[in-house]
Parts: structure tokens; C-alpha cells; sequence
């Protein structure tokens, strides 16, 4: 458990209440990503400590920006027309291998994508477009880790008929190798990294009208355990501050679009809520450590929508090795 000593905890018992009533007020229109939080809310009580709405104020004369960071599962938003979102952020790897087995976030979207065999070569033409471009500024990749981003169309030049079970937009930042290996890469999870992959994804993707986006934990790498670190915390705090840290990236790469974006009035943010119950499911005490770390996610939320990082001195010194491992992006 992450210790918390300076966080307030004398609204918890009514967070669930809190929520619902903000959620309330944020809505106005029916929009995906909100309909999807506000279903996602009542069909996971146990976890509405992982419930955020947070407001974004308009620029100019422009809509208010709403932010939802939720507990649930993505595949939902992919599957189901009412939460389908105009435009997703996918995790992919280095190589921009899409048939790849890693990130195996990624393959919610190219399994759904394949049923469309014409979609599914349209892609692939987009994919082999930017190879021909060459390789990224930060080496032989395609992509360099974190920072670039790969937009798609699915597909180019139109709708698929309401066939397809995917957003018509879809960003892909790179957050793992085409073999796997990134869970023991410390240097992949510089909160300033994703911070510039996102910001430019989130600009690609309002560009291209995209009024709602949804994105799982970008660069938390937690769905295989570890096996070569040398700073070895223990796999359930290494997963805490990797969660932390993927949060404290996407909220900073939302601050650094906000003032220029034109179309994107909602972003979802959905934590696996299987990997939450994997965490902390059971006693007493691994549902306190559970209020603890959700407290410190949503802290590390706020921090990266005003512009600051998220530090080791933020959750009392835990995780020092996670977020002083590799600094800024380079």
C-alpha cells in the first residue's frame, strides 16, 4: 500500500454521491464517453473511488472540455454504439506492427478492425505509408517510444456502415516492442514522454474533427509481470506507480492541448477494472490500500491538468525509482 498521509480522506464515505451529482451537472448532451461513465458508475459501485469528472473551462467562445477518469472496460466503448467514441488512442509498438502479440491493448482494436477485411487493408496501406517515410528521429524505430504518434483512418474517405465495431479515428503511440520486453524498460515511463505522445495525438485527432476520444493506461505496461528489474519494488506497488505514472503522463499531454483544440469536447480515461479488482480484491486491508492508491490517482489526475508532474514526495516518497528513472523526454 502506498502510504497517504497527506491526503484529506473525510469525503470518502460520500465520494459515490459527489460523483454522481458532478456527472449530473457535466453531461448536458449524451454524449459517448459521458454516457459511458455514468453506466460504467452504476454497474461498478465498488470502485467509484475510480470515478473522476473533471471540467475543462471554454476557450473564447469555444465548449467546455469534460475529462472522465473511470474504472471499467474498453472493449465496451468498442462494442456498443451508445459508448462508441468518435476516435480512440491506442497503445502499438515500435515497429507499428499491428499482428504484433505486444501491446496486447492493441489487439482490442485490430481483432475488431479485422472482421472488416477491407478496413483492415486500408489500414495496413496507411501503416506502410508512413514505413516508406522512414524511421523515427530517436532511431531505427518507426515510431520513437512515448513521444510519436501514428494517426489512422478507419478507413480512409468513409463510414463502414455501422459494421465495424471501432472509432472512425485511431491514434497509435508507441509504448512497447513488436517482441515485448517494455515491463522491464524503466526508461519507457517518463511521465514528460507520454505527455508529448498524447498532446500530439489528442491535436491529430481534433484536427480531423474528432469530438470524443477514449483511451486505456498508456505506458503502464502491467498486464505481464516483471522479471529483470533491478530496482524490483514488489508487483503490486511496481503496478501502483506505473499506473500513477501513465495518469500523471495523459493528464499532462491533455493540459498542453487544451488551449488549442477546436472539436474534442469529451476525453475518457478507463482503467481496467479487472486489473483493479486483481490489485485489491479480498480483505479489509487490500480495500484500504485501495482508497489509498485511487486518492493518489486522481491527485496524480488534478496535478497533470494543471501542468505539474507528479512527483515521489506526492504519494511520501514510494516510487522514486518508477518516476526519477528516466526524467524528460529526450
Amino acid at each position: 500500500m502506498l502510504p497517504h498521509s497527506r491526503q484529506n480522506r473525510s469525503g470518502a464515505l460520500l465520494l459515490a454521491v459527489g460523483v454522481m451529482a458532478a456527472v449530473t451537472v457535466a453531461l448536458g448532451q449524451q454524449d459517448a464517453v459521458a454516457s459511458m461513465f455514468r453506466d460504467d458508475i452504476k454497474r461498478r459501485e465498488a470502485l467509484a473511488m475510480s470515478f473522476l469528472p473533471i471540467e475543462v473551462p471554454a476557450v473564447g467562445a469555444g465548449l467546455p472540455l469534460h475529462v472522465y477518469l473511470s474504472a471499467g472496460d474498453l472493449e465496451r466503448a468498442y462494442d456498443s454504439q451508445a459508448f462508441r467514441p468518435d476516435a480512440a488512442i491506442v497503445p502499438t509498438n515500435t515497429g507499428l506492427v499491428i499482428t504484433a502479440a505486444s501491446p496486447s491493448s492493441q489487439r482490442v482494436l485490430v481483432e475488431r478492425v479485422s472482421k472488416q477485411p477491407a478496413v483492415m487493408a486500408d489500414l495496413q496501406e496507411q501503416i506502410a505509408e508512413r514505413r516508406k517515410q522512414g524511421p523515427s528521429a530517436g532511431g531505427d524505430a518507426v515510431l520513437q517510444v512515448g513521444v510519436e504518434g501514428f494517426l489512422a483512418q478507419l478507413p480512409r474517405g468513409g463510414a463502414t456502415g455501422g459494421k465495424g465495431a471501432f472509432p472512425r479515428l485511431a491514434c497509435l503511440i508507441a509504448t512497447d516492442f513488436a517482441t515485448g520486453g517494455a515491463v522491464d524498460r524503466r526508461d519507457l515511463f517518463a511521465q514528460d514522454r507520454v505527455r508529448k505522445g498524447v498532446a500530439g495525438c489528442l491535436a491529430a485527432l481534433d484536427a480531423a474533427g474528432a469530438g470524443s476520444v477514449m483511451m486505456p493506461l498508456l505506458g503502464a505496461a502491467s498486464a505481464k509481470r516483471q522479471s529483470s528489474d533491478s530496482l524490483y519494488e514488489g508487483q503490486r506497488l511496481l503496478k501502483e506507480c506505473r499506473h500513477l505514472n501513465a495518469v500523471a503522463g495523459i493528464a499532462l499531454g491533455i493540459h498542453d492541448f487544451a488551449p488549442q483544440r477546436r472539436t474534442l469536447r469529451e476525453i475518457g480515461i478507463v482503467q481496467w477494472d479487472q486489473e483493479i479488482n486483481e490489485m485489491f480484491g479480498g480483505s479489509r486491508v487490500a480495500q484500504a490500500a485501495y482508497r489509498l492508491y485511487a486518492e493518489q490517482i486522481k491527485m496524480a489526475l488534478n496535478k497533470g491538468m494543471a501542468g505539474q508532474n507528479t512527483t515521489p514526495g506526492d504519494v511520501d516518497g514510494n516510487c522514486a525509482a518508477t518516476f526519477n528513472a528516466a526524467g524528460a523526454a529526450k
